[in-house]
Parts: C-alpha cells; sequence; structure tokens
C-alpha cells in the first residue's frame, strides 16, 4: 500500500513539474498579451482622444493591471512634473524594474523599452505608426511563440509523465 502511495506521488510530481513549464510558458504569452493591449489603448488615445502623452498614461493606467498600472502612472506623474527629462528618458528608466520582474525576449524589452525614445514626435500620425508597427511585431511574435508552445506543451507533459513512469519502473 505504501509504495502505491508512494508511485503515485512520484508520477503526480513529475506530472505537475510538467504543467507548471507549461503555465510558465503561458504567462510569456500573456504578458506578451497584456503589452499588445496597452499598445493599442496608447493608439486609440492618440487617434481619439487627441491627449498629450502623459495625459494618455494616466488615463489608460486605470484600466491595466497593477504592474503597468503603476508603470504608466509613475510615467504620467514624472512627464507632469516637467524636469527636464524627455518621456524616452523617463520611458526606459521607469519599465527597467518592470521588465526585471517579467521574462520578455531581449528584442521585444528592447523595443518596448525604446518605445517612448521613438514617440519623441510631435506629430499624432507619426506616434500612431511607430505604435502600430511596435504593435504588429509584437502580435507577430506572439503568434510565433503561441504555435511554438503548442508542440513544446505536449511534449513537456508527455515528458513528465514518462519521466513519471520511468522512475517508479526504476524503484521497484
Amino acid at each position: 500500500m505504501i509504495r502505491i502511495i508512494g508511485f503515485s506521488g512520484i508520477l503526480t510530481g513529475c506530472c505537475c513539474c510538467g504543467l507548471c513549464i507549461v503555465r510558465d510558458r503561458g504567462r510569456y504569452v500573456e504578458e506578451c498579451r497584456q503589452w499588445l493591449i496597452l499598445l493599442k489603448m496608447m493608439e486609440n488615445e492618440i487617434a481619439f482622444q487627441k491627449s498629450s502623452l502623459p495625459e494618455i498614461c494616466m488615463r489608460i493606467s486605470e484600466r491595466l493591471p497593477e504592474e503597468k498600472k503603476n508603470f504608466l502612472k509613475r510615467v504620467g506623474t514624472e512627464m507632469k512634473k516637467n524636469g527636464g527629462e524627455t518621456l524616452g528618458e523617463i520611458w526606459s528608466r521607469e519599465s527597467r524594474p518592470l521588465f526585471q520582474k517579467v521574462s520578455l525576449r531581449r528584442e521585444i524589452r528592447e523595443r518596448l523599452t525604446a518605445l517612448g525614445e521613438t514617440l519623441r514626435f510631435e506629430d499624432e500620425a507619426m506616434q500612431r505608426r511607430v505604435i502600430l508597427d511596435l504593435e504588429k511585431e509584437l502580435e507577430e511574435h506572439m503568434e510565433k511563440e503561441r504555435q511554438l508552445n503548442e508542440s513544446k506543451n505536449r511534449l513537456t507533459l508527455c515528458m513528465g509523465v514518462m519521466c513519471g513512469v520511468l522512475i517508479t519502473i526504476l524503484l521497484l
């Protein structure tokens, strides 16, 4: 009886290990999706509200998860203080701690960090174009990750089960 409980515990542990890896991959895609939502909201605010960037950051921050909410509020308040810093400097400084908590790919993280610098244009159409280009790039990246994760997730779950079975067989 104790052996059966031990074997089922090992099998369950190995399966849960595989599920944790799959869940982490899902978090990455979710993080990309949240950034995509943020970019779409910014683009809509620029296009239809004709607001300034500090107002946009403050308004959007109310509709986002806690981490991004605090990030955009800090960017908006720093810009309103008008301490002589540009949007790019404030954006990149405030985004660094945010990206330390989240593991985005280096190229995506660099593009999102540089977004503040690329939004320095006064022309609304140019700002929208920059955001739309980044949205398109992020959507393509997300789709590639999603497709890659489908096959990787199946393999990971199978490996978790197989490792559990192999360990139980070895312990017999």
